[in-house]
């Protein structure tokens, strides 16, 4: 699959009129990554190994913006031509909230970054064990339980770095922004799958449970433990 990676620094490429990589921006490629910029530059800031980019081949069913890490580096990855979900996107964030949600979006990507490069992802807590329910189905059923089962709560993760970032940088935007997370997460095609982060999301709708220190990657951990012994999913882990 071919990809065009950007490494120029994002105003010269937003302001540029000359192909890069022999492929220019297009009109809502340029609004989300105008919209993620402060992300992007506190991720420049923090040193993390980040590069963009932007797949110029058609992507349908793709996410829109997500993150991939290779050989050492995060790929913030925007896969949007010939993607609808792009522009259905922005329309169900409304012209208003755009730029806080894109926000929340691409920090919710750059937890993923961030547990990559500390070499966490993927990984429980210390005072959290696996689901014991894998011990009661076949191996290949395991090995499928725990790969939706770590997908899921890194996705929780990565939520609540999204919804932390809105606290700092957007605090009068929180209530709508959060808002929008649960609709987004409200319509799960499998309960416990691995893209229903519904526990960790409600638990963060007050935000004073967010730690008022360190990173926001730092801020999100106790609410996200909380959400691991919550106990509506207290049948998948435990506390040791």
């Amino acid at each position: 699959m071919r990809k065009c990676l950007l490494f120029v620094p994002l105003a010269a490429m937003l302001l540029a009129s000359t192909r890069l990589c022999a492929v220019e921006l297009n009109p809502t490629e340029r609004i989300w990554l105008l919209a993620a910029q402060p992300v992007i530059a506190f991720a420049r800031a923090q040193a993390l190994p980040l590069d963009i980019v932007v797949q110029p081949q058609a992507t349908p069913g793709e996410t829109p913006m997500g993150m991939a890490y290779v050989a050492g580096r995060c790929k913030l990855v925007l896969s949007m031509r010939g993607n609808p979900d792009a522009q259905a996107t922005l329309d169900s964030i409304g012209q208003g909230l755009i730029g806080p949600v894109v926000e929340a979006i691409a920090a919710h990507e750059l937890g993923h970054c961030w547990r990559h490069v500390q070499q966490d992802w993927g990984t429980l807590p210390a005072a959290v064990r696996e689901p014991s329910a894998l011990n009661r189905v076949t191996q290949e059923q395991a090995d499928v339980l725990r790969d939706m089962w770590r997908t899921r709560r890194e996705e929780g993760y990565a939520d609540l770095v999204g919804l932390a970032w809105t606290l700092a940088h957007h605090p009068d935007r929180y209530a709508q922004v959060h808002a929008w997370h649960v609709h987004l997460r409200a319509d799960q095609p499998l309960d416990t799958g691995p893209h229903d982060t519904r526990v960790w999301v409600n638990l963060a709708k007050d935000s004073r449970r967010f730690t008022a220190t360190g990173s926001i990657f730092e801020q999100v951990e106790p609410l996200w433990l909380a959400g691991l012994l919550d106990g509506s999913v207290n049948a998948l882990y435990a506390a040791e």
